[in-house]
């Protein structure tokens, strides 16, 4: 039986109940390897998108931990306006619209589920079934009265500590019940059509596919039998037309390309990306942490986190020595990574990205005139580039005021490539999952090191289709149709 621990940022927070031994403070929790996995139920005041209770969050998944909310949950919430509310919309039974009467204040009403549970009896299969779509331990549904009936108006997160006198009696009965329960996953809904969407964005500066290798993928796909349309962030409402979505435009939690892939997910297409994906790749904190537990080498790192005190910046210089690369977890085609040169230059990023992100990386500096691109398509080996530093700077690409520039890349075949690039390439994507990815490598000392997991790698013409060619577009829309197929087939069972 796993452990089950409950995590808040202050433990004086926990004052109002019976004192227990299995508190951690956040803090505790991100700066302390675990070596048994545990059932966390994460209270944390800042549950926002890259604050240290969404790190809490996404490390205890990293950890192999059993975490309430987790992160999809929070990402979720956080897309409320962009994802279908069709899981919440029931018909209110007569004792709940009393409630509601009873409780409105100018047409408004409020009730507060505790782990999927409500003092209001009305509200209990309600409760429920907003707990099994958003598993956070306490959140608050707002109603709003309109023509005489009653509509969920809005979903959020509830902080512990502004919960009132009975409202923290309420907590506490709902949280000593629901440990002695066994966690559920929710249902997925399952649909079925058989055609296929890639989502662009036609005013990407840098789109992870140029216009070229989308028309390469589209002629791949009808060559296949797959009706293959391009779509954009305007189509959304489209979506349950398709069997399958295509991500070509970067993502990132806070895109909109992440609500596509979830209301994908929702409809029971196959996504490249998965939402899975997107939230395991797009940030470095997440990766950092999982690259470590299962001991794949990278280079060495320290995380510096937003709090009273100024960072400590000849601890940093001492461990990781100058220049010294700093990286917001977030970041995307080299942006949101910072070189220092001096402690001066590096207490000044510091400051600066610290008011970005609650946890920034800093990691020690290697200098390679190349980068490994090893491309990996359901655990296997599919493509492989060696992306040049761009001219005269340090990344592989250069963000400069005017314009932005990139070093040339060199295509290889798998069996041209070190095996130990490859080896390493494929057991980290393994503890990501079977989608698409580009492994970012370095040969440090003659070992290959994880810079980073693309979750949306670049596939451009005339790059990284260089060897392969046409066959590159094949593969990849040839596994979108082995996983419709494979769909298709189960529906037919």
């Amino acid at each position: 039986m796993k452990d089950l621990k409950i995590l808040i940022d202050h433990l004086d927070l926990w004052a109002p109940y019976f004192p227990t031994d299995n508190l951690i403070t956040t803090k505790e929790y991100l700066t302390t390897k675990h070596n048994h996995n545990t059932y966390l139920i994460n209270l944390s005041e800042d549950l926002s998108y890259l604050g240290q209770g969404y790190y809490a969050s996404l490390l205890a998944e990293a950890n192999g931990d059993r975490v309430i909310p987790s992160v999809s949950t929070l990402n979720n919430l956080q897309h409320l306006e962009d994802l279908s509310f069709s899981l919440l919309n029931m018909r209110l039974n007569n004792q709940s619209v009393e409630i509601l009467d009873r409780l409105c204040v100018d047409d408004h009403s409020e009730i507060k589920i505790y782990f999927g549970t409500s003092e209001y009896s009305g509200f209990s299969k309600l409760a429920r079934k907003i707990f099994d779509a958003y598993n956070a331990p306490i959140l608050q549904i707002n109603f709003a009265k309109t023509l005489n009936s009653w509509q969920i108006q809005s979903l959020h997160t509830v902080s512990l500590q502004s919960l009132n006198d009975r409202e923290e009696s309420l907590f506490a009965q709902s949280l000593s019940d629901f440990s002695t329960k066994v966690w559920r996953k929710p249902r997925l809904q399952k649909q079925y059509r058989y055609e296929m969407a890639i989502l662009v964005d036609p005013n990407e500066s840098l789109p992870p596919s140029n216009n070229q290798a989308i028309k390469k993928f589209i002629k791949a796909g009808r060559a296949l039998g797959v009706d293959v349309d391009l779509i954009t962030k305007d189509d959304y409402a489209r979506l349950p037309e398709y069997d399958g979505l295509f991500i070509r435009t970067t993502t990132q939690i806070s895109h909109y390309s992440y609500a596509f892939a979830k209301k994908s997910e929702q409809n029971s297409l196959v996504v490249m990306d998965s939402t899975q994906t997107i939230m395991r790749c797009t940030n470095k904190v997440y990766l950092h942490n999982l690259l470590e537990k299962n001991h794949i080498a990278m280079p060495e790192s320290y995380f510096v986190f937003r709090d009273d005190s100024a960072p400590d910046c000849d601890m940093l210089i001492e461990k990781l020595g100058l220049p010294m690369v700093l990286k917001i977890p977030d970041g995307s085609f080299s942006q949101g990574v910072k070189k220092a040169k001096s402690k001066e230059e590096l207490s000044t990023l510091l400051s600066t990205l610290l008011t970005q992100s609650s946890i920034i990386i800093a990691q020690k500096y290697h200098y390679t005139d190349y980068d490994w691109r090893i491309g990996i398509l359901n655990n296997k080996p599919l493509y492989a580039c060696k992306y040049y530093m761009a001219p005269n700077h340090w990344q592989i690409v250069n963000h400069g005021k005017k314009s932005v520039t990139a070093g040339p890349a060199e295509a290889f075949g798998i069996h041209q490539v070190p095996k130990e690039v490859i080896k390493i390439a494929i057991k980290a994507c393994r503890l990501i999952g079977r989608d698409l990815y580009g492994v970012d490598i370095k040969m440090i000392d003659d070992k290959p090191v994880i810079i980073e997991i693309n979750d949306n790698p670049s596939i451009d013409h005339p790059w990284e289709d260089a060897y392969l060619g046409d066959e590159l577009y094949s593969r990849i829309m040839l596994e979108f149709v082995n996983r419709m197929e494979h769909k298709r087939v189960h529906y037919d069972d």
